[in-house]
């Protein structure tokens, strides 16, 4: 599926991953992924499952004795000009056959999840006695590591382990599950980051990525060099909450207060919503957490503040092959031509990439806490 500086290649095997035959690649008629930061990512690969020839008369091409089945391993790597990047690292979830009612219309969909999936397939309950929430999650994905996924956990700011005399630490869920459990308490994030290599992923564990280097950027309106089909910002002023509240302390029986002023992430505007119009933001009372000592309730308090301050999000489509590169969620991302108030960095919440023969567009999702660049120049 080659545009002038781009290809597509498709990986299947039940472990090891090994291109795909020529016969069925020539049968590919689209690629779809969807990435996001709050859900685990998802591909749909579309064939030509049409019959003909002595071969076919038995099933088609497409499924007969090929390397596409329930729980196969798929690796996508789309190289521009000749850098390589993987797409997608996932599994089979799902194959849809309609026959069609005329020659040529046979379709086989393939449809699958990341390899986060490996690690939601059993519930189970456990009990981690005198491990902090970070000991847990590297106990955890060490088990994965025979399945090409890496660790990249970080540590919370609050990472003492419990005392066993006050709280023993348990789960009753998958090992995905508990992992976004645990994320969640201290305002992080956890999925699967595709590559390097094909059939490996790193499991990010740790707060949302709002720093560091930003993919190559955005342009609208800018002649030659835009890269953008169309983009649109919408602000929503309701979506920024402050919380206060109080929670027993487990040692002393006291009421002690929990108050938040504001998020800790680091801004992305020059005029956060929240930070303009403090008087006008929604306030919450912060819900106790049996057996939560008081650090781990504000760290929950504040967990919620920061989740809510992205009242800026822009909506887009991006040329594949003009913009020139892979834009990635849960990352940063540069705009540039949109106007002071919305020029600048972003953070990239989902992004839908569709691959058919001649295009490769991308529709992405942006978010960020207010208007005005904090940037005095985007670089291209």
């Amino acid at each position: 599926m080659p545009l002038s500086s781009l290809r597509l290649t498709v990986l299947v095997g039940a472990t090891l991953p090994v291109p795909l035959p020529a016969d069925l690649t020539a049968r590919l008629r689209s690629v779809r992924v969807l990435e996001t930061d709050d859900h685990r990512s998802a591909f749909t690969l579309v064939f030509d499952a049409g019959r003909s020839g002595p071969f076919a008369l038995r099933d088609t091409p497409v499924l007969g004795a090929g390397p596409i089945r329930p729980f196969a391993r798929v690796v996508l790597v789309v190289t521009i000009g000749a850098l390589p990047r993987v797409l997608f690292d996932g599994i089979v979830t799902a194959l849809e056959l309609d026959p069609g009612d005329r020659p040529g219309a046979a379709v086989l969909t393939v449809t699958g999840e990341d390899v986060s999936y490996l690690l939601d397939r059993v519930e189970t309950d456990a009990e981690y006695p005198s491990l902090s929430d970070y000991q847990q999650v590297q106990l955890i994905l060490a088990q994965y590591l025979v399945d090409g996924i890496v660790s990249g956990a970080l540590s919370p700011p609050d990472a003492a382990p419990p005392l066993p005399l006050e709280r023993v630490p348990t789960r009753h869920a998958t090992d995905l599950g508990h992992l976004a459990e645990l994320a969640r308490r201290h305002g992080f994030v956890a999925y699967v980051i595709p590559g390097p290599a094909p059939g490996t992923s790193t499991f990010y564990w740790g707060p949302p990525v709002r720093s560091g280097p930003p993919q190559r950027c955005l342009s609208v309106n800018l002649g030659p060099d835009t890269n953008v089909r169309s983009l649109r910002f919408r602000t929503d002023a309701l979506a920024p909450v402050l919380v206060d509240g109080d929670v027993q302390d487990p040692l002393t029986g006291a009421q002690v207060p929990v108050t938040t002023a504001g998020s800790l992430r680091e801004p992305l505007a020059a005029e956060p919503l929240w930070l303009r119009f403090n008087a006008d933001v929604r306030r919450r009372r912060e819900v106790r957490d049996s057996g939560t000592d008081v650090i781990g309730a504000v760290t929950r308090a504040q967990a919620r503040v920061d989740r809510s301050i992205d009242a800026v999000v822009a909506q887009g489509e991006a040329d594949g092959e003009r913009y020139g590169d892979v834009l990635r969620p849960r990352a940063l991302v540069g705009v540039r031509g949109a106007g002071w108030s919305h020029d600048g960095l972003w953070y990239v919440r989902k992004v839908d990439h569709t691959l058919e023969p001649g295009s490769y567009i991308q529709r992405f999702t942006l978010a960020r806490d207010g208007h005005g660049s904090t940037v005095p120049v985007v670089r291209p």
